[in-house]
């Protein structure tokens, strides 16, 4: 039976306790396959998790599972999109973006039958990159001069980004941001195309012939925490040794690439007259009060994608699967964030191609389930049914794609 007990969540603090409920199995079970949505679409399996009960605290994260009917057969997209500070540029970009991405790849099979890699490898990082740079055009359009804007009273302002429609929606797209995770494959299967913005995860999981699994991490980290991005971003920005500081981008966000987040792609003037008085305004607006004196020499953050091109030809005969997740999955897993590829990788992959090949397996969530505890009942239990009324874990979702 189910028993109510009382928890410190691990954070060893004797005067914060929370009750939760154990759960016996299949309770256990059935009701985390209920909570994380559990789904699947013909070869791919999707959770999308965040056990908060708060209503304040919904998932954020989306995703798109599709196959698109193109010149030359069916081709495959496969998507998760990581928002923060709000819920509308995730949204937006879950909903706009997919169908920006099948035009554009429908315009070039319509002149080119079979396109180099390369090609569609071009055609999704500037479907990616030419859509954030028009969420910032659209709000530039409204205040198409800076001197204008500086002078002008608060109140008419707010008469135009304050509307209740298309300028509001603008302003916000602008105002809260997403990651992008995209992955492609063309009729054949013997192509595959990853295109990551921000600190999503893809791994590739195949099959050697002697039975073993192989991952092969094809995402890239675009956060602080990575030397390299961190330096990109410090390289551009001479002189100013806040760009980055504690592994954030002025000191406030852990993402150096994104889409949205205006405020730290444009001048700050934008933010002083048109992001601050927004309604809904900002989360925390003197968070953005704190580090607004750092944007002298914007763009801090970029829109522009890393795109990978893998060759399934030689593995089309073994099992060959992809796992996409936000880094909700990662942060399940103490110590592990910059480990993806020596331990998390290979800890996945192990652990999807156990289950692979039954068909009644929901492999996403398989990984979910040992990612918050596997087969010690009482932790499982404690992470999905702590009474809590703010989230003590980030949205998680997965997405694993059967390949071959």
């Amino acid at each position: 039976m189910a028993t109510r007990k009382v928890t410190d969540m691990g954070w060893g603090q004797a005067d914060a306790l929370w009750f939760y409920t154990a759960l016996p199995e299949p309770m256990l079970s059935s009701e985390l396959e209920r909570l994380a949505f559990a789904t699947s679409f013909t070869d791919t399996d999707v959770v999308s998790f965040q056990p908060c009960p708060n209503p304040e605290h919904s998932s954020q994260d989306r995703y798109v599972i599709r196959d698109w009917a193109l010149p030359g057969g069916n081709w495959g997209f496969r998507a998760i999109f990581d928002g923060h500070a709000g819920h509308e540029t995730a949204d937006y970009t879950a909903s706009t973006l997919p169908d920006i991405i099948q035009e554009k790849l429908a315009s070039v099979l319509e002149k080119n039958s079979e396109p180099s890699p390369a090609i569609i490898a071009e055609t999704l990082s500037k479907a990616i990159s030419d859509f954030d740079d028009s969420i910032g055009e659209a709000l530039l359009k409204l205040f198409p001069d800076k001197l204008a804007l500086l002078d002008m009273p608060d109140e008419d302002v707010k008469s135009i980004i304050n509307d209740g429609g298309p300028n509001a929606a603008t302003v916000l797209h602008c105002m809260r941001g997403t990651t992008v995770l995209i992955s492609v494959t063309d009729p054949s299967r013997k192509n595959l195309w990853v295109a990551s913005l921000g600190d999503c995860a893809a791994i590739l999981g195949t099959k050697n012939e002697n039975g073993s699994w192989k991952s092969t991490i094809l995402s890239s980290s675009h956060n602080g925490e990575n030397p390299l991005e961190a330096e990109k971003v410090k390289k551009a920005h001479p002189g100013e040794p806040e760009c980055v500081l504690e592994d954030r981008v002025l000191g406030a966000i852990a993402v150096t690439r994104a889409v949205g987040d205006y405020y730290f792609k444009i001048p700050a003037l934008y933010t002083h007259r048109v992001f601050l008085n927004a309604e809904p305004g900002f989360q925390s607006p003197e968070k953005v009060r704190s580090f607004i004196s750092r944007n002298l020499t914007p763009p801090y953050m970029s829109g522009v994608p890393d795109v990978q091109h893998i060759d399934l030809s030689k593995s089309k005969e073994s099992e060959t699967f992809l796992i996409l997740c936000t880094d909700g999955l990662i942060d399940c897993y103490d110590d592990h964030r910059l480990r993806l590829a020596e331990y998390l990788g290979p800890l996945w992959v192990k652990i999807v191609g156990r289950q692979s090949g039954d068909a009644s397996k929901n492999l996403a969530l398989t990984l979910l389930r040992d990612a918050l505890g596997g087969d010690d009942l009482d932790k499982v239990s404690r992470n999905i049914t702590v009474e809590m009324t703010f989230r003590w874990m980030d949205d998680t979702t997965i997405v694993v794609h059967r390949l071959h």
